[in-house]
């Protein structure tokens, strides 16, 4: 999710949630706002979840985290090297760039996969989108910014 969009999103998101959340809490003290008291509940269970979401969403957004953000900067980082080291391949249409490319993000704790659908959109040595961290909480967590991006 980008960063302008979750700035505008996370205020009204965080407003409903605080509502719903009130409606619940409201109804636990016995002053009900809707017509029965497990709507009431939903409420509460709604709005909890809506602020949850909200500060994934948020925290997910910004530059803050390493994770996909890091590894955009490392595919960028490692294509820079690969020019510097094949400068006269630099405008074909060579695989040698592609797989120095491949091979840096490999030595840096990365693994090609084209599971992402932007991977598939373009499955070239360059798009972040086409690799995933070997370390498995990473991983976990780099899947989840590429499903919420």
């Amino acid at each position: 999710m980008g960063r302008d969009f979750a700035a505008f999103f996370a205020p009204f998101a965080l407003l409903l949630g605080a509502g719903l959340i009130a409606v619940g809490v409201l109804s636990v003290l016995g002053v009900h706002f809707l017509a029965s008291v497990w709507r009431e509940r939903i409420a509460l269970a709604l709005g909890l979840a809506l602020i949850v979401a909200t500060e994934i969403a948020f925290a997910f957004s910004g530059m803050s985290l390493r994770f996909l953000n890091g590894q955009r900067a490392d595919v960028l980082q490692c294509r820079q090297e690969a020019e510097t080291n094949f400068p006269l391949e630099r405008h074909k249409n060579s695989p040698i760039i592609n797989d120095d490319i491949i091979a840096c993000m490999k030595r840096n704790g990365y693994e090609w996969t084209s599971d992402h659908w932007r991977c598939g959109e373009a499955p070239v040595a360059t798009n972040p989108f086409c690799y995933l961290p070997t370390k498995g909480f990473d991983r976990w967590l780099t899947r989840l910014q590429m499903a919420l991006e």
